[in-house]
């Protein structure tokens, strides 16, 4: 049987077995290449090397496929950002593995599997690699009784090929779109994939992942930070500058609301969630304003700074004084996350800066975008 055989194949049983998965594989565009060891994607081409594909076992070509098209699906190659690129690569390798584990894809030996980043995103998996790689420990996850051919043969189906082309938004956009496809095939057939909305509390009415949402925002505020000096040194041999980030820090502004409508419960829920932006963002300075129907303080943390500081409120609840403070002492903010239940007194008209309201329950707000993070019940 031929390798494009093969992935036909492949791309069938994926289907019968996992709709959601089969319907994104199909997708792939295959292209034969020497130039490198095993097969790499980046959504538009799929290349792969014949030599070692004509090796592999249909079980092993559903894998790759499978694990190549949910690269894509979570926009890990958009979420990298300024993250060392090897290491990232090898970070969302290992939360993409775990879940096709869950939803019973066959990990083969030699894929980056470990059972330690269950449930976690890859930015946690990252911090957790770069902690152990920058300590001087050159591969905690290593065995370092195996000997050099059986390391090689661990690594066989690991997937850190990367081809050095970005996606366009409209790749990105079509991708997108037919992961909505998939979705609502799979879920006709009773056969949507388990934990696609891991780490999550569902929000039951639109099946939304609130914390995916609220990362890709956060990702997209980093990304979109950008300054013509210096320039982006990628595409200089091209005769233009394209803008590059400016440093390792951006600023993203929080806000909790304090008031009497958001009791002790929601208000530790609220404080979780920051720590967790914190952990999982670590470059990026957050500047945190405590208030209810005024600004009771403004605190600015740095990633992996100890969190001291005393929430103040009771009251009632008015976003005004917020949005104030913040054009008065912070012109430069680009993104405001506020966590808030949604009852309160608005601005007349919205800031020149994106707003993302964490709200504890639906509610309808005049401007930004709401993304209900709790269940009612």
């Amino acid at each position: 049987m031929s390798v494009e055989q093969l992935f036909t194949k492949a791309k069938s049983q994926l289907t019968l077995k996992h709709p959601y998965f089969g319907m994104l594989a199909s997708r792939l565009k295959h292209e034969p290449s020497q130039s490198i060891r095993s097969y790499a994607s980046n959504g538009v081409r799929f290349l792969y090397n014949p030599d070692f594909m004509e090796h592999r076992t249909l079980q092993e070509i559903m894998f790759i496929l499978t694990n190549c098209v949910m690269h894509h699906i979570l926009s890990h190659q958009q979420r990298r950002l300024n993250r060392h690129g090897s290491l990232w690569q090898l970070a969302t390798d290992y939360a993409i593995n775990n879940l096709l584990h869950k939803n019973g894809v066959i990990i083969p030996q030699g894929a980056n599997f470990n059972e330690e980043f269950k449930d976690m995103y890859a930015e946690e998996i990252y911090e957790l690699l770069k902690e152990e790689h920058f300590s001087g420990v050159d591969d905690a996850f290593d065995n370092p009784d195996e000997s050099d051919d059986e390391k090689k043969e661990e690594k066989l189906f690991a997937n850190t090929e990367n081809i050095d082309e970005e996606l366009d938004p409209e790749t990105e956009s079509q991708w997108h779109y037919a992961a909505s496809v998939a979705q609502e095939v799979a879920q006709k057939k009773s056969a949507m994939p388990s934990d696609m909305h891991r780490l999550a509390k569902k929000v039951k009415a639109n099946n939304v992942d609130w914390r995916f949402e609220l990362y890709n925002a956060v990702n997209r505020h980093m990304r979109n930070n950008y300054a013509f000096m210096p320039p982006n040194k990628k595409h200089i041999y091209r005769g233009f500058a394209l803008p590059s980030l400016t440093s390792d820090t951006l600023s993203l502004c929080v806000a909790i609301d304090t008031s009497g409508s958001i009791n002790d419960e929601l208000l530790g829920a609220f404080m979780e969630e920051f720590k967790s932006i914190m952990q999982n963002f670590p470059s990026v300075k957050i500047e945190l304003i405590i208030a209810d129907a005024k600004v009771h303080a403004h605190y600015t943390f740095q990633g992996g700074e100890k969190l001291d500081f005393v929430l103040k409120g009771g009251g009632g609840t008015d976003y005004r004084p917020v949005f104030d403070y913040i054009e008065a002492n912070l012109p430069m903010n680009t993104m405001l996350l506020y966590f808030t239940d949604g009852d309160g007194w608005f601005p007349k008209y919205p800031p020149n800066y994106e707003v993302l309201w964490a709200l504890s329950r639906k509610a309808k707000v005049p401007f930004g975008r709401p993304l209900v993070i709790f269940n009612d019940n």
